[in-house]
């Protein structure tokens, strides 16, 4: 069987000559969930936007459950993959928390009634269905983060991206947040310095450093290897 996402060869150059991915190759199979770690700068979160569709690669291969995607048309991947940025103000804009999570499948075309159906059906999933008439900006940084994957959540992606989930949040909102991480089917790509997160959640583990992978496998011989993790920056959980 096709992975779900596969990169190969992954080149991306900064406008002002900055190199964030040097030939990046990943295969992201369905129900996968992989943590993405490494230092800042490694080049994780551009990463992201690349396999969201939402930067164009300057150079390599991307393919959607084997066909390859030719002159940058990035409407099949985007079809299959969601991001969920690490600032929950960058993914809510719109007057009340219903309308945040409605407004892509508004764009879409979808008609009312199925709107107001995934609209519900994802609050609910992440435990903010009471939220839907609430501004988005009042409610708490953890109650954001959950709207904000509601809202990719209602697109119904295969691949969920995530920058940094539990950034900025207590060790409640933390916790809740892990439990719901946890219960989603999808696959799940994560961009993370929080390494107790990729310690209790994620069976395989990339690490990237200066745009490239410098290693790719399971979580419990990665996170074992110390001198492995301080030579990227990294402590272990």
């Amino acid at each position: 069987m096709w992975p779900l996402i596969e990169a190969e060869g992954l080149i991306y150059i900064y406008p002002d000559g900055h190199p964030a991915l040097q030939g990046i190759s990943l295969r992201i199979h369905r129900e996968e969930k992989i943590a993405l770690v490494g230092p800042n700068g490694a080049g994780k979160s551009t990463l992201l936007l690349v396999l969201s569709g939402l930067l164009r690669p300057t150079a390599g291969i991307l393919r959607v459950e084997g066909e390859e995607i030719r002159n940058w048309d990035p409407r099949r991947l985007r079809a299959k993959s969601g991001l969920v940025f690490q600032d929950p103000d960058d993914q809510l804009f719109s007057p009340t928390v219903f309308d945040d999570v409605a407004f892509g499948l508004i764009y879409r075309g979808l008609p009312e009634s199925e709107v107001r159906e995934r609209v519900y059906q994802a609050l609910r999933a992440v435990g903010m269905a009471w939220a839907a008439s609430r501004i988005s900006h009042h409610l708490s940084v953890g109650e954001k983060k959950r709207v904000a994957i509601a809202t990719v959540l209602a697109l119904q992606p295969e691949l969920m991206l995530l920058d940094e989930p539990t950034a900025g949040l207590d060790p409640r909102g933390r916790r809740e947040l892990i439990g719901l991480l946890r219960d989603l089917p999808q696959a799940m790509v994560v961009a993370t310095h929080d390494m107790r997160l990729v310690a209790e959640l994620f069976p395989r583990v990339v690490i990237m450093d200066q745009g490239r992978i410098v290693t790719d496998g399971p979580a419990e011989e990665i996170l074992r290897d110390e001198a492995l993790l301080e030579a990227h920056g990294l402590e272990p959980p």
